[in-house]
Parts: C-alpha cells; structure tokens; sequence
C-alpha cells in the first residue's frame, strides 16, 4: 500500500520544514521503541462472509535467521504451504485459507521482517532478496520440503524472488494481486525514513496523528468494492500506526523497485506450476502492470482475473486461492516435481 507510506512521509516532510521554520528543532523529540509482544497479529481473522472466529489450533513460534526473530504460526500436516502476506502486513492476513488448509496440509505463516512479531535484520537492506533468503534459512530450520509458495501484493515478489534462487527447493507459486514490476508512482518521499534524524524524527511526531485515518482511507481502497472487515480494521490500527512499524513498511517500499528491476527479467525462468490471482477493481496494483505482465512473461502460468474483485483477495476469494493452491499441488505431483 505505497500511498500510506507517501501520505505518511509527505506529511512528515511537510511536518518538519515547519518545524524547522518555526525555530524547534527535531532532535528534541524523544524516540523509543515498543517491545511488547504482538498477539494479535497471530489471532484467527474471520473472512468477511464469516462473523464467528475460527477455533485457535495452531502454534506460534520463532525462527532466528542472521540474528533476527521471525515469527511464524503453523498448524497441520501434509504437504507444505508457506504464505507471505504484503505490505504492510501479517501472518493474519491469511486465516481465511490457513485453517481449511490445514485439514489435508503442513500450513505455515510467516510475519515478514519488521512485521507483526518479527524483527527486522540491524545489519544491511532487508530488501526482497534478503528476504527470500531469510525465509529460505528459516524453512531450512523448519525441515520443510519444497513448500507451494503463496505470496499477496509485495509478497508476490518475494515468493517469485525465492523461486529463481531457489528453483529446486520450491514445488510451485500462487500469487495473489501481485507487486511483480517496478512502480512509477512513488516519489523521492519514500526514501525519507532512511535520512538520518529527520526521517525518524518526522515519523515518530506525524503517525501518531495521522496515522490511524490514513490507515482507514487506505484499508477502504484496498478492501474495495467489499467493505472492510471490523474485525480486521480494529487490529491493525493499534499494530500499523507504531512508528516502528511505520519505519518498516517504508523501508520495504523503498527497497522495492531495485529488486523488481533486478529479477524481473528473470521471471521467465521460473518453471514450476503456477497460478497467477487478480481483480480487475484493484486499486492498490495495477492488474494489466503486474499480473498481465507476469502471464505473459511465464506464458504457461494460469492467469485468473476475478470480476469486481480489489487488493484483499486473501480476504475476500480465499476460496479462489484455496482451490489454485490445491491445483498447483496437483500439477506439482503430476509432473513429479513432489512426493505422493
């Protein structure tokens, strides 16, 4: 959700130049971090056509990678099906496919870094690739077998990124309202939260006051034409207004086109089963920009564009992505590429 990062940040800018004028200086403001436990990024979230919870059954648990914390849930056994949500995001993102899921398969969800309940590598850029490789080495310490990758908006990049350095360690995608090519809309804002001082400084006096109703307006747009579920809205107000969390999500968007502009003419060589999930009301992520270019780029790859469908497929068509992730099993056993 690019525009929450550059409503963020521009207002910060904005923020800051007046503060400047006025004389009051920026360092002035105290930053401290939030280190409580964030439970409910893993609670059970009710699909909108659902108002009662799922029953809780999986466990929650921690990964260390490089020395970072990863936070992931997992539940079930089977065959395994790894999720990777978008930006911003959770591991909750996905708990209208996980628990059916987990019925027949070894289903695992992973807060990205800087996410959820999951630290941010202190050492270097977490950009795409970092990041695929943290979850390589995670999945490695959890003995899991070449996994169906299912990744959402940003995460689609990810789980496409894996799948190239990894060809042999991965048995197929499904990408959900994918963020596959560069995005041209962004401005040099984006790169705020990395200028020292003046980038966390803004951050930590503006999300405080503008945070929750950016959050709101953005959540309307990427849920649209469906409305936003209560449920969820309530959640992710207390967890995507932390300043915190707010410095990650930038830093994602800003690492993002260099790594799209990296491997995008490598998606061609990706050779498992794929299926490829888009709504044709997406207002978040182009859908003939990204999807349409992705299907013609992997021409083998199932395309299925969705009618009044927007950004928050795993929400809204969870049983659309359930049924493509079944299917990609199939085919991945079909041609031998999993065990029986």
């Amino acid at each position: 959700m690019k525009l929450i990062i550059r409503i963020f940040l521009c207002g910060a800018w904005l923020f800051v130049s007046f503060q400047s004028q006025s004389a009051r200086v920026a360092t002035d403001i105290s930053v401290s971090s939030d280190s409580r436990a964030q439970t409910r990024a893993v609670s059970p979230q009710p699909s909108p056509t659902n108002s009662d919870p799922q029953p809780q059954r999986y466990a929650s648990r921690f990964a260390t990678v490089e020395g970072a914390r990863l936070h992931y849930i997992v539940q079930g056994n089977g065959r395994p099906v790894v999720f990777i949500h978008g930006n911003p995001g959770s591991a909750q993102d996905w708990m209208a496919e996980f628990v059916p899921l987990a019925s027949r398969h070894r289903v695992i969800a992973f807060d990205r870094p800087g996410h959820g309940r999951s630290q941010r590598p202190k050492h270097g850029d977490a950009g795409v690739e970092v990041q695929a490789r943290l979850l390589h080495d995670a999945l490695g310490q959890l003995r899991i077998d070449r996994p169906i990758l299912v990744g959402h908006s940003w995460g689609a990049a990810l789980a496409l990124v894996y799948a190239i350095n990894y060809p042999n360690e991965v048995a197929g995608l499904v990408v959900v309202a994918p963020a596959a090519y560069e995005s041209h809309d962004g401005s040099f804002l984006t790169g705020l939260p990395s200028v020292p001082v003046i980038g966390d400084a803004a951050n930590y006096v503006l999300t405080p006051l503008i945070g929750a109703s950016v959050v709101r307006g953005e959540l309307k747009k990427a849920f649209s034409p469906d409305p936003v579920p209560k449920n969820y809205l309530k959640s992710v107000l207390s967890e995507w207004t932390k300043p915190s969390k707010v410095r990650a999500y930038a830093l994602d968007e800003d690492l993002y086109n260099p790594s799209v502009k990296k491997f995008s003419p490598r998606y061609a060589e990706i050779a498992v089963p794929i299926s490829i999930l888009t709504g044709d009301a997406d207002l978040i992520v182009s859908e003939k920009e990204n999807a349409g270019r992705l299907h013609e780029a992997l021409p083998k790859s199932r395309l299925i564009v969705l009618p009044k469908t927007g950004h928050q497929i795993p929400f809204t068509r969870s049983q659309t992505v359930i049924d493509e992730i079944e299917r990609v099993q199939r085919l991945a056993r079909a041609r031998g590429q999993v065990p029986l």
